[in-house]
């Protein structure tokens, strides 16, 4: 379909969708995938991806570049959350074929379908209700209604139609065995989850090219399933726009349940233990690391919308994890509420009834669903949230993206509250034995005598008991781990009991060797506590016990040594900081990383005049804002960065113009005044430093100043200006003038010259912003030192405010008269990481720099790092693309070797 052809549809379809049509957004589409025109993001392998705790936000883009809550941005953001799922969860859905035939007979749909010289039939039989049509129709996974009851749909005139899944693969598929691998035998690979829904979808196909014969409402489809059917209703819904309504009934992991969510949990289907059949076999390199996955399923739930969907769960079935699909539902309805049609998405999660038996109690629910998105009546109530999970906190899970503020919990969090216990150091029963093994915490373990198994009832003695007693202080949930070594599926459980509440069968702990495993979530009250275990297999063996407040627990449990601060390493001679994007405080490893290592951050970008003051009368605050909020919040200072860039392509037109002609002298003064003012008086309160100025000196040898409108029309006041006004808004912060290369001997006489005049002029500066964007190798220690020295001499302090090292050095990019620009373009050394070498020699650069900054100590006040680690510096993109490693922490976020140093180097050296 031609994008213009889409866009008619699109329009058509507003009128056609009854339920909003004032908000234009439409209920459902008529073609399969309507916007397929987007290219595909970036699919980085496993060891590329970084760590996203929370649930990952569904309206950013894939590359980082940003974020749009706007409707007509959802078709390409929903087209990369597709390919998203497909490539790292089930494999890409076959596209629709073009050799379909369909015939409708006695009741009979039959779909065949040719690929690749091969036939594949799928039969499907239809109940209609009596009298003409068109009618709606409701596809059920396996059964007419799946298992729903047949008589809300019957009752209503409501077709059904039942989807015979085994056709196309069966429930524990043989990987390259199935009838839809002989259409595909290059896709032998995918998971049930990508199959099935194909098959939905080839069923809808087949109503199409039967419509003279069968009448069936189109524009009015559902699908519904339970338990495993209910994730095939889900992804069909999700991956098919022609269908109108999802109804996914007890889901589960894998369903509308979030992995993310579901591993805080207790013995629930996590990544780890869902079917290998339904998933790709790729996806299970995530069982250990969910945080890395670059979806969650309130994503995969967000793909249905603007369509309707409701979720409906079962809590009295613990395996189904309907608190992580709590928690992912209120995440996902996030996107039908932005679009103004939150009634389009319900969720009800209720007990007391078996499993996929929809009881009197969620019924309405069901109904009103049903009569608005397959009846069109407007005035049923589908606004369910029906849930028994009041004590979750689910916000923290999401509020990075809806509010910009992560209260989602760090190992460096000062709330986390965590104790461990060595197993052989607690008080256990004659049953237990201590083991010995070098690789156990401690050397030694716990294990039950040879022969005592009692996997159907709890032990009665107190011999078959360990007790763990502890305190807790916080009105939180807690979660209890355990290392174990469980080698088999008959040596992996135990009973486990809280306090005076019955013991629980914590069942298929199997591990490789010594792991950490969750046994318990808890909800104590502040107090004292009581952890008792007892055996239940003999083979399971158990070596330390962990109770804490942190979510994803192994990590602050396990043996990993604390990783040291730069902070602490640097102590009182100067401050440690970065510039950071404001996203970057999305982002809760970011956000570790920076409260362990630094105490002032710098807005990259969002503060700048561009940003902020995009035109005299209209101001841009919401990300400085934020990023305020945020160094407010967690005890930081800020730097206020930067109230004038004294250069002509990083000024808007409206500061340059009075009406057509060039700014005047006393207007652009005043604007000036009025933009820094303004500016200094909102953020006085956290900002303790502000780069005034940025990058007034010229690079060339004529003049002092470099041109600019500026310069042009006021000489060196509007720098006095802008002095000035911050000092008069914040007397008590740093004032900086801030360039680039004023070490190099050509651009220190001027440097020295122009801030000799500016105090003259009766500027209250304080201190120079020395950049520090260095090259490998640039031999530049002893130009620092006379610079530092000339400052010293005219009393002003010192700050490294951009610090890092080009390792791909882009000098020759401006060199020769820019002859070099072609061949660099594709220049990309390092892509696979340093050499040895090459990080060497980085290694070696940057300890010469902190010895010389640790030598002039009492004149530097700041070193502020440009970037926080390696994948997010501006080197890598600037002046031409390529993988770049400047900084002392790598994409992983993880202490580079050169960080190593660095703080070997502070450590030791007397402050």
């Amino acid at each position: 379909m031609t994008y213009s052809a889409m866009i008619v549809r699109f329009t058509l379809l507003i009128f056609a969708a009854g339920s909003c049509p004032a908000q234009n957004v439409p209920l459902v589409y008529d073609v399969e995938h309507a916007r397929s025109e987007f290219p595909k993001p970036a699919l980085p392998k496993f060891e590329k991806l970084p760590s996203v705790r929370p649930l990952p936000d569904p309206f950013a883009w894939s590359d980082g570049s940003g974020r749009s809550t706007e409707f007509n941005d959802w078709a390409r953001r929903r087209s990369e959350i597709k390919t998203e799922i497909e490539h790292y969860g089930i494999g890409t859905k076959p596209p629709q074929p073009k050799g379909i035939v369909a015939d409708f007979k006695d009741g009979m749909l039959t779909v065949k379908v040719t690929q690749n010289g091969e036939t594949l039939t799928l039969t499907a039989r239809v109940e209609l209700p009596d009298g003409d049509g068109p009618f709606p129709a409701v596809i059920g996974m396996g059964r007419g209604t799946g298992s729903l009851p047949a008589d809300i749909f019957q009752s209503r005139k409501i077709a059904t139609i039942a989807f015979d899944f085994g056709q196309v693969m069966s429930h524990t598929q043989t990987r390259g065995d199935e009838p839809i691998n002989r259409l595909y035998p290059d896709q032998i690979h995918i998971g049930a989850y990508s199959a099935w829904p194909w098959g939905v979808s080839r069923i809808i196909d087949g109503l199409e090219l039967v419509e003279n014969d069968l009448p069936i409402d189109r524009k009015h489809l559902a699908v519904t399933g339970c338990s495993f059917a209910g994730k095939m209703a889900l992804f069909a819904g999700a991956f098919d726009e022609r269908i109108a309504l999802t109804i996914t009934q007890e889901p589960g992991g894998g369903g509308a349940a979030a992995w993310r969510v579901s591993e805080t949990l207790g013995n629930v289907e996590t990544l780890g233990k869902t079917s290998r059949a339904w998933f790709l076999e790729d996806m299970f390199q995530f069982s250990d690391a969910v945080e890395k996955l670059p979806y969650d399923h309130h994503e995969l739930m967000a793909m249905v919308a603007p369509r309707a969907l409701l979720v409906l769960g079962n809590p009295d079935y613990e395996w189904l994890a309907d608190e992580s699909g709590y928690v992912s539902c209120r995440a996902a309805h996030k996107v039908w509420k932005t679009f103004g049609i939150g009634d389009r998405f319900g969720f009800s999660i209720v007990g007391g009834h078996q499993h996929c038996q929809l009881p009197a109690s969620q019924r309405p629910e069901v109904e009103a669903f049903v009569d608005k998105f397959l009846l069109g009546k407007t005035d049923a109530n589908t606004a369910v949230t029906k849930h028994p999970f009041e004590t979750v906190d689910h916000e923290l899970w999401y509020d990075a993206w809806t509010t910009g503020n992560s209260t989602f919990p760090t190992l460096d969090d000062q709330d986390i509250e965590t104790f461990t216990f060595e197993a052989e150091a607690t008080s256990y029963g004659s049953d237990w034995v201590t083991g010995s093994d070098p690789v156990a915490s401690g050397g030694q373990y716990l294990a039950v005598k040879t022969g005592l198994n009692s996997p159907q009832a709890v032990p009665n003695s107190d011999r078959a008991a360990l007790t763990i007693p502890f305190v807790t202080s916080k009105n939180a949930k807690y979660y209890v781990y355990a290392r174990v070594n469980c080698p088999s599926a008959d040596d992996d459980s135990f009973w486990v009991k809280f306090d005076d509440k019955n013991f629980a069968s914590v069942n298929g702990l199997t591990t490789s060797g010594w792991q950490w495993v969750k046994i318990a979530a808890l909800e104590p009250s502040p107090g004292k506590h009581t952890l008792t275990i007892k055996y239940r297999e003999d083979g399971a063996l158990l070596d330390k016990i962990g109770v804490t407040t942190y979510p994803f627990g192994t990590e602050g449990l396990d043996a990993i040594a604390v990783v040291p601060s730069l902070k602490d390493a640097v102590g009182k001679r100067f401050k440690m900081g970065v510039g950071v994007s404001h996203r970057v405080l999305q982002d809760v490893e970011d956000v570790a990383l920076i409260r362990r290592h630094f105490q002032i951050l710098t807005p990259e970008n969002c503060m700048k005049p561009q940003g902020i003051h995009p035109e005299e009368d209209r101001w841009n605050f919401e990300a400085s804002d934020r990023f305020a909020e945020f160094v407010r919040k967690n005890d930081l200072e800020m730097v206020g960065h930067c109230l004038v860039w004294a250069k002509d392509d990083r000024t808007d037109e409206w500061m340059t113009k009075e009406g057509d002609a060039p700014v005047s002298r006393e207007i652009l003064l005043q604007r000036i005044e009025s933009h820094v003012k303004t500016v200094v008086d909102r953020y006085a309160d956290v900002a303790t430093h502000w780069d005034v100025v940025n990058e007034a000196i010229g690079d060339s040898g004529d003049g002092l100043l470099r041109d600019s409108v500026y310069s042009r029309t006021t000489g060196m006041d509007f720098i006095v200006t802008a002095f000035k006004v911050a000092r008069a808004g914040d007397p008590d912060a740093m004032l900086i003038y801030n360039d680039y290369n004023g070490h190099l001997p050509g651009k220190r006489e001027k440097l020295i010259e122009f801030l000799t005049e500016l105090k003259a002029k009766g500027a209250p500066i304080d201190a120079y912003g020395m950049q520090g964007h260095f090259e490998l190798g640039d031999n530049s220690l002893d130009d620092l030192r006379k610079t530092f020295v000339e400052l010293k001499k005219l009393g002003l302090k010192v700050v490294v405010s951009e610090l890092d090292i080009d390792v791909v050095k882009r000098g020759r990019w401006w060199a020769d008269g820019n002859k070099h620009r072609d061949e660099l373009k594709s220049f990309d050394p390092y892509k696979d990481g340093m050499p040895a070498d090459i990080e060497a020699q980085m290694i070696q650069q940057y300890v010469d720099l902190f010895r010389l900054f640790d030598e002039f100590q009492d004149t530097i006040a700041r070193v502020s790092f440009w970037n926080l680690h390696d994948g997010q510096s501006w080197l890598n993109y600037f002046p031409w693309q390529r993988v770049n490693h400047p900084l002392l922490f790598n994409r992983d976020r993880k202490p580079k070797p050169a960080f190593d140093a660095v703080y070997e180097l502070l450590s030791t050296e007397k402050q």
